[in-house]
């Protein structure tokens, strides 16, 4: 009796945040847009820690599967264009600066990602530049409505201020967690309808809560 009284409880909770969530909410910039001649970068995988610009990664050498890398790059542009960011330097523009520097370097000691990425930003002429950065990545193994792994994602964004040779991180972990294993989860779970998602979901729904963290 009790055990049917929790589920329904659990299930009630459910309802009603599935209800709040249709409700929309309107986007807050956690802080002013940055100032300055913007530049993005297209997402990089990192398999090797010296390729990072911060962190460490648990396990070199895995690098994403095929496709999500240019499925990334396509979820970036669509929300910036929703946050209302439209003059940027694009990411093919960048990957030009990115060749460059990587041809100048060409025989010299190999250079620190923050070097490397400075450099492309100086080469692009940019007040700011975004770097996006994909560390892990596991997708779900089940459907919708039960699975035996959940999705799990890592993501980092890097804004650099090139002016000041400085960054601000912006990092998005998620392993999706169903209502039973955490209910300081319930309104994210009952956001995404009650299911259990992919990992290119949980990656959408950290570029949008992380380029608004950094007021893009």
């Amino acid at each position: 009796m009790r055990r049917m009284m929790k589920v329904f409880l659990l299930s009630a909770l459910c309802c009603s945040l599935l209800l709040a969530a249709g409700c929309g909410s309107k986007r807050t910039a956690a802080v002013p847009r940055p100032e300055g001649k913007l530049a993005v970068a297209g997402f990089s995988n990192p398999i090797y820690n010296w390729q990072l610009l911060a962190g460490y990664l648990e396990e070199e050498g895995h690098p994403v599967p095929d496709g999500t890398l240019e499925a990334l790059d396509s979820i970036l542009t669509d929300t910036l264009r929703r946050h209302q960011v439209f003059d940027y330097i694009t990411p093919d523009a960048v990957k030009q600066c990115q060749e460059v520097v990587v041809f100048e370097q060409s025989g010299l000691p190999k250079l620190s990602a923050w070097k490397y990425w400075l450099g492309v930003a100086k080469c692009i002429q940019a007040d700011l530049l975004l770097v996006p950065q994909v560390t892990h990545w596991s997708e779900r193994v089940g459907s919708t409505s039960g699975v035996e792994a959940p999705a799990s994602v890592a993501i980092d964004f890097f804004l650099i201020d090139v002016k000041n040779e400085r960054m601000t991180r912006a990092r998005y972990e998620e392993t999706q967690e169903s209502l039973m294993e955490n209910l300081l989860t319930a309104k994210k779970f009952a956001s995404r309808g009650g299911q259990w998602v992919t990992a290119t979901r949980l990656a959408s729904d950290g570029i949008d809560e992380k380029l608004t963290e950094l007021g893009l």
